[in-house]
C-alpha cells in the first residue's frame, strides 16, 4: 500500500474509465453527459501520471498543471451531470473559481513557497465541485434512491476536503506526495475509492438511461416514426382508463392508405415508405399536442383524440383526409387517399370492443368505394337477461 502503487493504481482506473464512457460516447452518441464524462477521467488520468513523474520538471509549472487537470476532471464531471439531467444550471460559477485558484496556485508555488496555502485551496475548490455534484444529484434524485446514494457519498467526498484542510493546519503539509503517512496514505486510499464509486455510478446513470431510450424506441415503428402497435395499444388502455376516470370523450379512428398495394407494385417499396412518412408528417401536424396516432399494421394507422367532441373528430378527420388527398407519390403521379372509420368509446368498454367497432367503420368505407370518411355510433338501449343490446348507428361524409 505504497504511494506510488495507489497513484499506479489510480493511473489504471481513471484511463479504463475514460476508455469506457469514450466508448459509451461513440456507440451512443445520444446519451448526455458520456463525453464529459471521458474527458473527466482522461484529465484524471493525465494529472495522476503527471504526480507520479514530477521529478526533472519545475515546481511551479507541475503544481499549476497538474491541479488544472484536477480542476478539469470535477468541471467536466459536473458539466457531465448537468447535461444528463439537462438542468439549466451552467459551470460558470466553478470555472471562474477554479481560474482564480490556479491564480493563487501560481503566486503559492512561484513567488511563495507554501505547501500548506497551496493545500488549502486545492481543498477548497474540491470541496464546492464536489458539494455542487452532490447538490445536483440530490436536486434531480426525487424518488431514485441510487441517485440519493449517490449524492450522500458525494457529500461525504467533498466533506473529506474540508478534513483535509484541517489536518494540514494541525499536522503540517507533507514534503512529498510520495511520502508514506498516516494521513498521505488514507488520502490516497480514499481518492482510489471514490475514483471507483464515481465510476461506477456514472455507468449506472447512463445504462438507466440508455435502456429508458431502448425501451421508447421499442414503441417506434422504424419505418414511418409514429408509434407502432405496441406502443398504441399502451397508449390506447391507458387513455381508456383516463376517459371512464375524468368522465370525457375519446373519438378513435382506423386510417387505411386506399391502393397502398398499388403504390408497392407499380412504384416499388421504397416509394412506398415514402408514402407512409407523407401521411404520417400530415397527419401530425394536424394533431393536438394531447392526440396521439401510430402505424397500425402494414398501411393502416390508429388515431386516438382525447377530450373531443363528435363533430370536433369529424372536422380533424376531413381536414386530415383532405391534406392527404394533396398528395401524390412522387414521378408516377400515384394520389394518395384515405378510408377512416371512426367511433367513440363508451363508458367501461376494453379496448378490443372499441378497435372492433372501429375496424367496422373502416370496411364501411372501404366498401363505400374509399377516399371517405364512416362514422359508426354505438348506444346502449336496454339490457335483458342475455345481456346488453347494442343499438348501432351510422352516420356519413365524403
Amino acid at each position: 500500500m505504497d504511494n506510488r502503487t495507489l497513484f499506479a493504481c489510480q493511473i489504471l482506473l481513471t484511463m479504463v474509465y475514460s476508455i469506457a464512457f469514450l466508448g459509451m460516447r461513440r456507440m451512443y452518441r445520444h446519451l448526455p453527459g458520456t463525453g464529459s464524462f471521458a474527458l473527466g477521467f482522461f484529465s484524471g488520468f493525465l494529472a495522476c501520471i503527471l504526480i507520479l513523474l514530477r521529478s526533472g520538471v519545475p515546481n511551479s509549472v507541475a503544481v499549476v498543471v497538474e491541479h488544472s487537470l484536477i480542476f478539469s476532471t470535477f468541471v467536466l464531471f459536473y458539466r457531465g451531470i448537468l447535461l444528463f439531467f439537462r438542468s439549466p444550471r451552467t459551470t460558470r460559477f466553478l470555472s471562474i473559481m477554479c481560474v482564480v485558484a490556479l491564480l493563487l496556485l501560481t503566486y503559492f508555488s512561484a513567488v511563495q513557497d507554501r505547501v500548506a496555502a497551496r493545500i488549502v485551496i486545492v481543498s477548497c475548490v474540491l470541496l464546492v465541485s464536489r458539494g455542487l455534484i452532490a447538490v445536483e444529484l440530490f436536486h434531480q434524485a426525487r424518488q431514485r434512491s441510487i441517485l440519493n446514494v449517490f449524492a450522500a457519498l458525494m457529500a461525504a467526498y467533498a466533506s473529506f476536503g474540508a478534513v483535509r484542510t484541517i489536518a494540514t493546519f494541525l499536522h503540517g503539509p507533507p514534503y512529498d506526495f510520495m511520502q508514506t503517512s498516516r494521513f498521505q496514505t488514507p488520502s490516497l486510499v480514499v481518492n482510489l475509492l471514490f475514483i471507483c464509486i464515481i465510476g461506477l455510478f456514472f455507468l449506472l446513470m447512463l445504462s438507466s438511461e440508455l435502456v429508458a431510450i431502448v425501451e421508447a424506441q421499442s414503441l417506434y415503428d422504424h419505418v414511418s416514426g409514429a408509434l407502432n402497435r405496441r406502443g398504441i395499444d399502451q397508449r390506447l388502455a391507458l387513455e381508456l382508463v383516463r376517459a371512464e376516470r375524468n368522465g370525457y370523450e375519446l373519438a378513435v379512428a382506423l386510417i387505411d392508405i386506399d391502393h397502398f398495394k398499388q403504390i408497392n407494385d407499380t412504384a416499388g417499396h421504397a416509394a412506398g415508405d415514402a408514402a407512409l412518412k407523407q401521411v404520417v408528417e400530415v397527419i401530425s401536424s394536424r394533431l393536438r399536442s394531447y392526440d396521439f396516432f401510430g402505424r397500425y399494421g402494414g398501411d393502416e394507422f390508429l388515431l386516438v383524440f382525447s377530450q373531443t367532441s363528435y363533430e370536433d373528430a369529424l372536422r380533424i378527420a376531413e381536414r386530415i383526409e383532405h391534406a392527404v388527398s394533396g398528395l401524390a407519390v412522387s414521378r408516377f403521379a400515384l394520389p394518395i387517399t384515405l378510408s377512416i372509420g371512426l367511433t367513440f368509446a363508451r363508458p367501461c368498454e376494453t379496448a378490443v370492443s372499441t378497435l372492433a367497432r372501429a375496424d367496422r367503420a373502416l370496411y364501411n368505407a372501404k366498401r363505400a368505394g374509399r377516399n371517405c370518411i364512416r362514422v359508426l355510433l354505438a348506444s346502449v338501449e336496454d339490457a335483458s337477461e342475455d345481456g346488453v343490446h347494442v343499438h348501432v348507428g351510422e352516420a356519413i361524409t365524403s
